[in-house]
């Protein structure tokens, strides 16, 4: 089990790309020594604060003392993704995995990290062992979606956006992301519905990039 993560938010894209998602879990971290929760706790205070080089020391600190605590690798993966230091958060992302084989937001989160890293075949494989372990794990349906995107596979990436917002109905991001796959498949037609559709979520959950970006396409 794991305990109260750093949000990494969405994160931005460029022009005409997908948008992706880290996503966290809330889940309960097992009973560990005082010390290394006082640490691993500062670390995800530094984290918030984006302080990401701070919150490193503390989480190897934690790690130090409980070489088991598998949140703490956890975290300290994300932080080194927002420095974008891909390689150690995939290390630490593998070692969460060890010690927890059962937390689908890792393989969430290790997939979205090779995938920056150009490896769409095994960021698929990453999300799919997250949705094996929650089906209803709407993110990671969402940016399989995009590593598939990215291959080409346009119509297998629609099914995995449908699906997303099957689950989700107001996962904006789902429906950007599917409106240009249509628009890929030259369905301008449907793609111009999820873009609108997409912009009304966004506005609404005063998600201001994503807006803009929805807009664009409309516009186009």
């Amino acid at each position: 089990m794991l305990g109260s993560s750093i949000a990494l938010g969405n994160m931005k894209s460029a022009e005409g790309l997908p948008v992706v998602e880290i996503h966290n879990n809330n889940q309960t971290q097992p009973t560990t020594s005082n010390s290394a929760i006082t640490y691993y706790d500062r670390g995800v205070a530094k984290s918030q604060l984006g302080d990401y080089l701070e919150a490193i020391e503390d989480y190897t600190q934690a790690i130090k003392i409980n070489p088991n605590y598998a949140i703490a690798y956890y975290n300290r993966g994300n932080a080194y993704n927002q420095l974008g230091d891909y390689q150690k958060a995939i290390e630490d992302y593998n070692q969460a995995i060890k010690i927890n084989p059962y937390s689908a937001v890792i393989y969430n989160n290790r997939g979205l990290t090779r995938n920056r890293l150009g490896d769409n075949q095994g960021a698929i494989e990453d999300f799919n062992q997250a949705i094996n372990i929650d089906p209803d794990y709407a993110v990671a349906y969402n940016n399989r979606g995009n590593a598939l995107n990215q291959l080409g596979d346009n119509q297998e990436a629609i099914e995995d956006y449908t699906q997303a917002i099957s689950i989700s109905p107001d996962y904006a991001p789902a429906y950007y992301n599917r409106g240009l796959s249509y628009n890929r498949l030259g369905d301008k037609q449907t793609g111009m519905s999820d873009f609108q559709k997409a912009a009304t979520l966004a506005q609404q959950q005063e998600n201001t990039t994503l807006y803009l970006q929805a807009q664009e396409q409309i516009n186009q």
